[in-house]
């Protein structure tokens, strides 16, 4: 008899053990669930903001596409018709930004603002001595003076920025 009440106590002290490790388990699965939130949140925040970059590129990419289509397209525009190349026009002197890009070229700062889907883009033109050209109208706005054309665009508050030089080929 002495055998069995042995048992019996050893059972009853036994009781809450079960609750122990259930609750030991249940915190090692909530530790780990929570890590696992983590590093997901984490890889998706990293996701959207590469996404944002890459559109913030594009957008400047698509500044600078924009640019080059205006300069090439204005005589072409301007006469109607497209001359084979080299046996072209000559740009002249009255051939400014302004008259290139017309009401997106800010005289006062000769940056030319427009938008690419949902960002938008500054065009910064630059001459031959490196120095920024600061006005649509005036001599220095020549399309011929440009040696450079840097575009900044931003999307989603994310900037990025992209630059190109180019030369005018004399006419024969």
């Amino acid at each position: 008899m002495k055998n069995i009440f042995n048992k019996k106590k050893f059972l009853e002290n036994k009781r809450g053990s079960v609750l122990v490790y259930s609750l030991f388990i249940m915190a090692i699965s909530l530790i780990i669930g929570i890590s696992l939130m983590s590093t997901s949140s984490i890889s998706r925040k990293s996701s959207l903001s590469t996404t944002k970059s890459i559109n913030a590129f594009q957008v400047a990419d698509s500044g600078l596409e924009y640019a080059l289509m205006k300069i090439r397209d204005y005589k072409v525009d301007q006469y109607g018709y497209n001359l084979p190349y080299g046996t072209g026009w000559v740009w002249s002197d009255s051939d400014t930004l302004y008259k290139v890009f017309g009401s997106k070229c800010d005289d006062s700062s000769g940056i030319v603002k427009d938008n690419a889907g949902d960002g938008d883009f500054e065009l910064y033109f630059y001459d031959e001595d490196d120095n920024r050209i600061s006005s649509c109208t005036d001599s220095s706005a020549r399309i011929t003076k440009i040696r450079k054309i840097k575009v900044i665009g931003q999307y989603n508050n994310i900037t990025r920025s992209i630059e190109t030089t180019m030369s005018f080929v004399p006419a024969p």
